[in-house]
Formats: structure tokens, C-alpha cells, sequence
């Protein structure tokens, strides 16, 4: 699927702006976006006072919504005590949106999200700072939003792979293997994703695999990929999807996070990827050495020290006016 040649965008009617809370003074706003005909649902949060800036959050892959279940709400609270304001949408078929999330690509969600800053844009003030945060599957979604040329003063991908899907998941397999039979494994993956390249649908791409005596059935983890078409074809058009030329095209300051225990996605290659492709006066690199694919480090789980403190810092350096310390020339 290649990038819309032209996106519409019509921010739709406020539903409703009551408090978060009863002891909270922060308010949130109920909203919704068309993207190409489809009816978006999502949630402005305002900070206590004047915002500073406001920050977009884009979900990883599957059926998200505007929360990324348990992931967005801590991040959005430490952002919204900064004065920060967050905004995030559910994807399509989730929530409250129309739709589904198997009929949109990498394309078609970047669409989407610029259709939600339109409408973030037009329920802020007008000169307010406004940027994208992509966990995992949106780092991919940001990053080609952001290269469209969308008026975005920061981009921030959250474990966002600088490869493509099927690296990635490449990637993602090989930690789940141990034994000699890594190097046959990693070789039927390889297998499948050729396969796919040539775009059949799930019937006819499962017969030349069974013809070919490929194991596919063996893969761990991916028995889905194989049950159902939405979720072949989705896998499909999105795995040969090639982050470098959308970082190139990024006029804004990146902060791309890693953790370096992610078994998920390749830091140290996306972290090189990166750097080959984003004009270096604009990036900036934080790899956590405990973190994992959520920056999750420890038992219970809880974020490794210094992450909320990265966001709020480089959303608000990003946003500093010209001449005062923390701004970063675009």
C-alpha cells in the first residue's frame, strides 16, 4: 500500500469535557477524527493551568486502544504534571472507533494519526507545541507521519524499530529459540516472508509452503499469522515496510528509546539504522541497560529509572523558545 496522495482532514464535534477525577483539576476532552471516511474515537487530557506543548500517542500493533491497554496512562500522567497535554486515539474497530485494525497497514494508520493531530490542533491554542510518541509498532507510524511534511515540533518512538517488520520479527523469533534447531527455524521464517512478498492470500500462499516442505506450522509464536487472511494479508503488506527514507525526510527532533534487555525489538541495529538515516543534529538516543520492550525493568515490574523524566525533559527542550537553553534547531 503506498502513502495517501492526499489526506482529508475534519476534526468532528467535542462530545463532551469533564474532569478526570474529582480530586484532579486536569480535564479531558472526548474527541473524534475522520481519516478517509472512518470515524475515530479519543481523549484529549489538559494539564492543570496553560499547556506547554501537547503530545500525540500512537499504540504498538494489535487491537490497541487510546491507552495501549496499561502502557499510556503513567506516561500521559507524568507528561500531564509537566504541563504537558497528551492526546490518543483508539484504533480502528477498538473502542470507540469505526472499522478495523487489520485493514490498516503502516500507511493507513499514519493517515489516521495525522487526521488526530488536525483535530488535537484545533482544540489547542495556536501556537502550542504539538509532537508524536509511537510505542513499539507506532514508532513505525510516527515516523511516517512525521515525514510528511505535518507541522510536528518533536517525534518520539518508544522501542520503535529503525528496521523493517519482518527484521523485526526476525528478530523477535530468534530470542524465543534455544537448541540447534535456531539456524532451521530462523530459515522457515525466511521462507514464509519470501512467500509472502509475492502476495498471495492465505489459501494459495499455504499451499506453496506445504509444496516447498516448509515447516511453518513449527514457527513459535506465529500459528496466528497462519489461521486467519486479514491477519496474513496485514503481515504481508507491512513487512518489507522501509523506516530509513521517512527518517530522512524528518525536519523535527527525534528521540528514539530503547531498552537494552528488549527481546522484541533490535536496539543496537535499529540504534545504528538510526544514525545512518536521521540528520544527526536532530537526534537523540537513549538506550535504558534494564529496560525491556516497555522499559519495564524489575519485580513487580515498574519503569527503569530516569524514562518519564527523558520524555517530559526532551518534549519540553524540544519546545523551548529560540535562544533559551534546551532548544534544539530543527
Amino acid at each position: 500500500m503506498a502513502p495517501s496522495a492526499r489526506i482529508v482532514l475534519k476534526p468532528v464535534a467535542t462530545v463532551s469535557d469533564v474532569p478526570v477525577s474529582e480530586d484532579s483539576p486536569t480535564s479531558e476532552l472526548e474527541i473524534g477524527a475522520d481519516s478517509g471516511g472512518v470515524r475515530l474515537a479519543g481523549t484529549l487530557w489538559r494539564p492543570v493551568g496553560e499547556a506547554v506543548a501537547g503530545v500525540l500517542m500512537h499504540p504498538g500493533s494489535g487491537p490497541s486502544d487510546r491507552d495501549n491497554d496499561v502502557l499510556f496512562p503513567p506516561i500521559r500522567e507524568h507528561l500531564l504534571g509537566a504541563g504537558i497535554a497528551v492526546c490518543s486515539f483508539d484504533k480502528r474497530g477498538v473502542g470507540g472507533s469505526a472499522g478495523s485494525w487489520l485493514e490498516a497497514g503502516l500507511f493507513a494508520q499514519a493517515d489516521d494519526l495525522i487526521a488526530a493531530l488536525a483535530v488535537f490542533e484545533s482544540e489547542s491554542r495556536r501556537d502550542l507545541p504539538l509532537g508524536l510518541f509511537g510505542h513499539s509498532q507506532g514508532g513505525w507510524v510516527v515516523v511516517e507521519a512525521a515525514s510528511r511534511g505535518v507541522p510536528v515540533a518533536f517525534v518520539i518512538t518508544n522501542s520503535g524499530p529503525g528496521v523493517s517488520p519482518a527484521r523485526q520479527e526476525r528478530y523477535s523469533l530468534a530470542n524465543k529459540l534455544t537448541g540447534d534447531r535456531v539456524p532451521e527455524t530462523l530459515a522457515t521464517y525466511d521462507a514464509v516472508v519470501a512467500v509472502m512478498r509475492e502476495r498471495p492470500g492465505l489459501a494459495a500462499g499455504l499451499q506453496q509452503l506445504d509444496a516447498d516442505g516448509v515447516p511453518y506450522r513449527e514457527l513459535p509464536g506465529l500459528e496466528f499469522v497462519f489461521e486467519d487472511e486479514a491477519i496474513w494479508r496485514l503481515f504481508a503488506e507491512i513487512s518489507d515496510y522501509d523506516p530509513a527514507p521517512a527518517l530522512s525526510r524528518i525536519a523535527a527532533p527525534v528521540l528514539a528509546i530503547f531498552g537494552a534487555a528488549d527481546k522484541i525489538t533490535p536496539a543496537e541495529e535499529s540504534v545504528v539504522a538510526l544514525r545512518a538515516a536521521v540528520r544527526p543534529e536532530l537526534l537523540q538516543v537513549e538506550v535504558f541497560p534494564d529496560g525491556d520492550h516497555r522499559l519495564l525493568h524489575g519485580d513487580p515490574p515498574r519503569f527503569v529509572d530516569g524514562y518519564l523524566d527523558r520524555i517530559s525533559s526532551f518534549v519540553l527542550g524540544s519546545c523551548s523558545p529560540p535562544g533559551r537553553p534546551g532548544m534544539i534547531a530543527a
